[in-house]
């Protein structure tokens, strides 16, 4: 499986804490207790421990079932090696709940990402959430995918023998002071609040191993960028001309008609044909815009996360100074032609630097030798 992301920075231990899932009772009497979903009392699901809550606001313990359905918690406890390093329940548990979290803040933002909920109000786990994967697929993948990154670059790390510094272990210690403070509202201590959201195998101890490894995954990280050898030419930028012969409504994004579309094609193979230089090119260009036949017409010095990715792929990949060619993108059809390029500055060479990095591990992922082996 392809490594899709990493995890750059934990902000908080708890990603649910102060949510209120289902332990915590409001004045307001729109709330639904139980297992429903509390309505426009709810505070809302935060990505930081909650520490300001108001002194009128009761809470009540929850637990582990009452956070999660049975349908979620089938997907939990799993035990996982990688490459040789063993995941526990309460490991695996931590990426999920951090997974499920993020998918549980996208339907507070008023349900625009069609993420499928159940009528108790859980997210859906056999419910449709791409066209390809169920969310328990999903929930799965992405959590092996994020297990995978960390052993790549905690091996990374240990091979460069970084280690914690005090200022990361106090902030460790920060963090489970707040959520001391936090389960102390809720009568709870703080591994029984850390059982009601990472299962029945966590504990502070269990929670701090993992913050550590985390802390290391971000510095292992770090290193990787701030000590990255540019091979020649690799920290350069590239520099280029398009002409786009749209195939949508670049002001509705409509798609436009077939023929529409396939005449747009044509006017993009035969500007590419007849182009002998990059002042025809410019010419030719602003005569197709003030003609209405493209919509753009302009030079850019491509950074990464820039464009599309299409467009920037075929920036980014070997070419000479005149090479012209077409490529096809969401937009339509992109004359192009490259002009040149241009010294990164340091903060396109960080990135520059950490999409090698991320190639590294995809290559790392997909030669089998980080497959999940459960047990």
């Amino acid at each position: 499986m392809k490594k899709t992301k990493i995890v750059a920075v934990l902000t908080a231990l708890l990603i649910m804490a102060g949510a209120c899932m289902t332990g915590c009772k409001s004045d307001d009497t729109s709330a639904v207790s139980g297992s429903d979903v509390t309505t426009s009392s709810d505070p809302g699901l935060s990505l930081s421990i909650d520490t300001d809550v108001s002194a009128s606001s009761t809470f009540v313990k929850m637990s582990f079932e009452e956070n999660y359905d049975a349908a979620a918690i089938a997907e939990m406890n799993k035990v996982v090696a990688i490459h040789g390093m063993q995941f526990t329940a309460l490991d695996y548990n931590f990426y999920f709940a951090n997974e499920y979290s993020q998918l549980l803040g996208m339907t507070m933002q008023g349900g625009a990402y069609g993420i499928p909920m159940t009528e108790a109000g859980f997210i859906n786990m056999d419910g449709q959430l791409t066209e390809t994967r169920t969310v328990k697929q999903y929930l799965n993948e992405i959590v092996i995918s994020d297990l995978q990154g960390e052993v790549f670059l905690l091996e990374y790390a240990q091979s460069k023998n970084i280690q914690l510094n005090e200022e990361t272990l106090n902030s460790i210690n920060q963090q489970f002071e707040e959520v001391k403070t936090t389960a102390e509202k809720y009568g709870m201590s703080v591994d029984e609040y850390l059982k009601s959201y990472y299962g029945p195998d966590a504990s502070e101890a269990g929670l701090r191993e993992i913050l550590q490894r985390y802390e290391l995954v971000n510095l292992g990280m770090a290193d990787y960028v701030e000590n990255y050898q540019f091979a020649e030419g690799e920290d350069m930028l590239p520099i280029v001309y398009h002409i786009l012969y749209p195939t949508i409504d670049l002001n509705t994004r409509l798609e436009l008609m077939d023929d529409a579309k396939e005449e747009a094609k044509k006017k993009a193979e035969a500007l590419k044909d007849s182009v002998t230089s990059l002042e025809d090119m410019k010419a030719k260009g602003e005569a197709a815009v003030q003609a209405g036949e493209a919509g753009e017409a302009n030079q850019y010095t491509v950074m990464l996360g820039q464009m599309v990715p299409e467009f920037e792929e075929w920036c980014f990949s070997k070419h000479e100074v005149g090479d012209v060619d077409i490529v096809k993108t969401e937009y339509g059809y992109h004359v192009m032609y490259f002009v040149g390029q241009a010294q990164a500055d340091d903060s396109q060479k960080k990135k520059i630097a950490y999409k090698h990095m991320q190639e590294e591990m995809d290559a790392a992922v997909d030669s089998g030798n980080y497959d999940p082996v459960y047990s």
